[in-house]
């Protein structure tokens, strides 16, 4: 019969989490899976720059950092790795995804001691991530994600620059100079509650699109639960989930004067 139809779908088994040992100790070059071209001297400046985040070298300080405050750190996130092999598959999950990529940020003003200099080549001590997401290259949109700062290079030049560079690699077309990849469209997602999220965003210059509501089903986790909304029915809270307010950089942003303003923060 031609209306006939079956549904042989089975879900796929849980992913196993990476084992630290194995990936901290790993003397392979890193696969970084990425589809789009890398102009690495686009994303540097005299004060930050961004490379590839290789776990090998920058996972277990990053984690370090911001494993003893993640519920803090994270609390205005969708959801929150609560251990060091969660935050290993959170790495690997943007790995797999060929438009997507992480990139440790390097404060290139500050030295490294012995210990961090392998870390960075000796150019630079680590002060965080951030990574481009949900990436459509076939409509030459990506979003700027995952955007974690050490606390201690917090209200410091390193954010502000880091997002700099990437809306520069991201807006800048591949003839321009320093090249960048012909974007069109770059999205920011905050918190309606992270108003430092906020504030950065809107220094960038991007702009305001609007609130887009219940875009995320939140963990069970009490910190993240008391800045999101309850889905109260009957009486009855059944779970808690997020508001997301929508920013953007477009293509026109940056020619009508986006692209200045980029560079007078990446300058300093």
């Amino acid at each position: 019969m031609l209306d006939s139809f079956v549904n042989n779908y089975v879900a796929p088994p849980p992913v196993a989490l990476p084992d630290p040992e194995q990936v901290l100790s790993s003397t392979e070059p890193y696969d970084i899976n990425y589809a789009l071209p890398l102009h690495l001297d686009t994303l540097s400046s005299p004060t930050v720059r961004l490379t590839p985040f290789i776990p090998a070298a920058h996972a277990k300080t990053l984690w370090d950092h911001i494993g003893p405050q993640s519920y803090e750190l994270f609390k205005y996130y969708a959801s929150m790795p609560g251990t060091f092999p969660e935050f290993l598959a959170l790495i690997e999950t943007i790995r797999s995804e060929p438009e997507w990529c992480g990139f440790a940020v390097i404060d290139r003003t500050k030295s490294p001691t012995k210990e961090e200099a392998w870390q960075t080549d000796g150019d630079g001590v680590l002060a965080g991530f951030m990574a481009l997401v949900r990436t459509s290259a076939a409509h030459l949109w990506t979003e700027i994600g995952y955007v974690v700062v050490f606390p201690a290079f917090q209200r410091t030049h390193v954010a502000r620059t880091a997002v700099g560079l990437l809306l520069r690699y991201c807006l800048q077309t591949p003839i321009a100079s320093p090249p960048g990849i012909g974007f069109l469209r770059i999205y920011w997602a905050a918190h309606p509650k992270n108003k430092p999220s906020i504030a950065l965003a809107r220094r960038m210059g991007f702009k305001e699109e609007g609130l887009l509501r219940w875009m995320a089903v939140l963990p069970n986790v009490k910190e993240m639960n008391e800045e999101g909304e309850a889905v109260e029915r009957n009486g009855n809270i059944e779970s808690y989930g997020r508001h997301t307010t929508s920013f953007a950089q477009c293509w026109d942003d940056w020619e009508s004067g986006g692209r200045e303003l980029i560079g007078a923060i990446i300058q300093g």
